[in-house]
């Protein structure tokens, strides 16, 4: 991880759950990191908890395209450009495919496949635009994108995750038709304990959840992370699976 000390990473959905944690261990790690939000009250006591000068929060609302924008600028004039992207955010929905309203899938593709493209094309302008020989861009997809789960508000959800998957196949493709040496990988978690499904679906199932199924921590996927980043320049981590020890699937 040494050859990362003083890049800059920009972590997507990072005011708790994976997304601190993979804030955090990039900290550890030397990098700058520039964390966004749409809530950052969490990361601002992070950064006077950890007394670094290397962690930026930054409010933004990943349904406006400009917004979006706008934080990649103003990354490329305070440090030039980003090194590292980690599209972690993602929202889950509370309907199923039957009982589903537009707005909620609107916003479930906004977060989850929309704002990833963004972020991710916007970042390649960045890189390439500094002939980078070693960046990374890092989908944080989910195990759900390897199957169909049978649980009806988890089908929409699942869809935008399968869609990740997808997309950073074909990101994987055009940057190879570039000849450009950006790297790009896809983690597939099992059950995290993060706020996601309490967020969409309440107390009362996300305490069934993590009752009835063993889980990991957001923790453990920053590790996976801190691995796939420490791997040499030429090797392509492309697709990863992680998921707790006795998990159905």
């Amino acid at each position: 991880m040494d050859r990362w000390t003083g890049k800059v990473a920009f972590v997507t959905g990072a005011n708790g759950g994976i997304g601190m944690a993979i804030t955090k261990r990039l900290l550890d790690s030397g990098l700058v990191v520039v964390a966004i939000d749409k809530q950052t009250e969490l990361l601002l006591e992070l950064k006077d908890e950890m007394k670094t000068s290397d962690l930026y929060p930054l409010n933004v609302d990943l349904c406006h395209e400009e917004e979006i924008i706008r934080a990649f600028q103003w990354v490329g004039e305070t440090f030039g450009g980003i090194d590292v992207l980690i599209n972690n955010a993602g929202v889950g929905g509370r309907a199923t495919l039957l009982n589903g309203t537009v707005s909620e899938w609107k916003r479930i593709l906004d977060v989850n496949v929309i704002a990833l493209s963004v972020c991710s094309r916007e970042a390649v302008k960045s890189m390439n635009g500094r002939n980078l020989e070693d960046a990374h861009i890092i989908h944080l997809s989910s195990n759900l994108a390897h199957y169909v789960p049978s649980y009806g508000p988890f089908h929409f959800y699942s869809a935008t995750k399968h869609a990740v998957r997808a997309l950073t196949e074909g990101l994987r493709q055009e940057l190879r038709e570039m000849k450009s040496p950006i790297r790009v990988t896809c983690i597939s978690p099992g059950l995290v304990k993060t706020s996601i499904f309490k967020n969409s679906l309440g107390d009362k199932f996300d305490k069934h959840l993590y009752e009835a199924y063993p889980s990991i921590d957001p923790a453990d996927v920053a590790s996976t992370i801190e691995f796939i980043l420490a791997t040499p320049p030429h090797v392509q981590v492309q697709d990863i699976i992680i998921k707790p020890v006795g998990s159905e699937a």
